[in-house]
């Protein structure tokens, strides 16, 4: 799964205030060419949510975000989540993760976050919140740490995405930037952060 968030290098951040409306942001990312699609937990019954959109969509990448508990974690990988993401860096869910095939994606602000994350086994991690850290922040944390894969989320946009992966990123994830709107606008925001990407690739 890391390789795939490499290689496609935008997540959609999904959150809403039901199952329905959730199902719809989904479906637009998709027609829109993103093909990783996080649901958070803060969605009324995201589980529910992951299971349609995996059997429904069975080409898209989906996986659960805002994990906090184990029980969550396994929930989602029940529910058919490929990944998990946390919006901070928990050694309990890190173990968890073993268990399990999903990747675990932690949260984390700072380099000592994240070489507790590598010490755990991790080796791909989510920046957050990157409207508070800004691409210096991993252009200068790739300096003593070159190796990192990070995985930027919060204030990514179509005008500072290209700031993102110029500092280091090797993917972002995109929430309300991309999720609001009609289903149309969203797809139409979809098809532009994909070509983004695409213009970045040549």
């Amino acid at each position: 799964m890391k390789e795939i968030i490499q290689s496609e290098k935008i997540m959609a951040v999904i959150r809403s205030d039901s199952v329905d409306r959730c199902l719809e942001i989904a479906r637009s990312c998709y027609r829109g060419g993103i093909k990783i699609l996080e649901i958070t937990f803060t969605v009324p019954d995201a589980a529910k949510a992951i299971s349609i959109i995996s059997r429904e969509l069975p080409e898209a990448y989906v996986g659960a975000g805002t994990v906090l508990t184990d029980e969550q974690f396994d929930l989602a990988v029940r529910s058919g989540a490929r990944y998990v993401v946390s919006p901070h860096l928990s050694e309990e869910l890190a173990i968890h993760s073993r268990t399990t095939e999903a990747l675990y994606l932690p949260g984390i602000m700072t380099p000592t976050e994240y070489v507790k994350a590598t010490g755990l086994g991790l080796s791909m991690v989510k920046v957050f919140p990157g409207d508070v850290l800004t691409p210096a922040f991993v252009k200068s944390l790739r300096g003593p740490f070159p190796e990192a894969r990070c995985v930027v989320s919060g204030g990514v946009s179509l005008e500072n995405i290209n700031l993102w992966f110029k500092a280091g990123a090797a993917a972002v994830g995109i929430g309300s930037d991309l999720t609001k709107g009609t289903p149309a606008q969203i797809e139409e925001r979809a098809r532009q952060y994909s070509q983004k990407i695409k213009d970045l690739r040549s």
